[in-house]
Parts: C-alpha cells; structure tokens; sequence
C-alpha cells in the first residue's frame, strides 16, 4: 500500500512539473489530467470513493476538457507563449517561497483544535473530522450534502457564476472580428419582402 502511495504521489508531482515545464499548452492539459488521474487515485486509496469519482467527474471530465477546448481554439503560438512567460517569472518564484514557507510551516506545528477568525466576531472550531470512522455510520453523500447545499450554497452559487464567467470569457476570446468584414442590417434584412426576391430570382433564371 505504501508502494502505491508513493507511486502515485510521486507521478503527481512529476506531472505537475510538467505542466508547466512543457511547452505546447496540449501537453500541458493532457499532463493536468495525469495530475488529477493521480489524485484520485489517492483518494480512492484512502477510502474516498465519492471523492476519487468526483474529482474524475469534475476536473477530468469538465475542467480539463474545457481547457483543452479553450486551448484548441485560441491556436497559441509557442512565441506567444515564451514573449508572456517571461514576465511571471518573477511572481512565480516569489509564490514558490511562499509555498514551501506555509509548507514547512505545517510540520513545526501540533494538530489539534484551533479557531480560524472569519469576520469580527465570527469564528469557528477547526478540528480534524475521522472520515473513515464517519463512513461506517454516514455515507459520504449523506455527509456532504447538507454541508454544500445548505450552509455553503452562497460558495457554491459563487463557484458557478466564476465557472460561467470563465465560459463567456472562452466565447469572446474565440470571436475574432476581421476589420475589412461586411457588418448586416439586420433590420433591413428582416424588412425585406421576400416575394420580391423570389420574383427577381427567378425572373434572372
């Protein structure tokens, strides 16, 4: 079992440095969906069913297509690409910093019960839930369901109005306008009698 885990962690680390190591966004999307293959394999490992099958279902299966289709019809340019990356660098090492910081971090500290302020005046227990004693009594749909729909649902409305956002973005990406292109009257169009073009039509026949 350790066997696994170490495979599997290992390839997603391995194709999460290729999905930015690569340099045709294609390869990158196909190496994401070796990233969240691996997660869920994790997941299905620790005795997360629902959780393996959803991240299959929504990151595989949704996401990742989208960035593919997304992808696919932008056509890139791989000097695009490098004359952009140039300028992140930058900010990339700074979030790596970061990153390991908060990443160490976690290992100095004891885990147990702490209070996470929200708001003023506002806080909450964070206290780490046995999911696998949980699983016996509750199954995970049962679990998960009132959390998401009931006392999340203004972050789950949120989460879709962002995955929508992100859609209509695609859309005007991909609507390139040619500047010597002839714009219809529309109204026109929908003014015309059409017996008279039907009558001219056949007239030149």
């Amino acid at each position: 079992m350790n066997n696994l885990f170490y495979l599997f962690s290992t390839g997603a680390w391995v194709a999460a440095a290729l999905v930015a190591h690569s340099k045709n966004p294609i390869h990158s999307v196909f190496y994401l969906v070796l990233v969240f293959s691996n997660a869920s394999a994790l997941l299905l490992m620790l005795g997360m069913e629902f959780f393996a099958l959803l991240q299959l279902l929504v990151y595989v299966g949704a996401l990742a297509v989208m960035f593919l289709f997304v992808v696919m019809l932008l056509d890139i340019t791989y000097t695009e690409i490098v004359a952009h990356q140039r300028g992140y660098y930058p900010i990339a090492v700074v979030l790596l910093l970061i990153f390991l910081g908060v990443f160490f971090l976690m290992f100095d500290q004891t885990f147990g019960p702490s209070t996470i302020v929200i708001a003023p005046g506002i806080s909450f227990d964070l206290v780490w839930a046995q999911w696998n004693t949980l699983a016996h009594t509750v199954q995970n749909i049962q679990a998960l369901s009132p959390v998401l729909y009931i006392q999340y649902v203004d972050l789950l409305i949120l989460a879709s109005l962002i995955l929508l956002v992100a859609m209509i973005g695609a859309v005007v990406l991909t609507l390139k306008k040619r500047a010597d292109a002839p714009l219809p009257d529309v109204f026109s169009q929908h003014n015309r009698d059409f017996k008279r073009v039907v009558y001219n039509i056949s007239s030149h026949l």
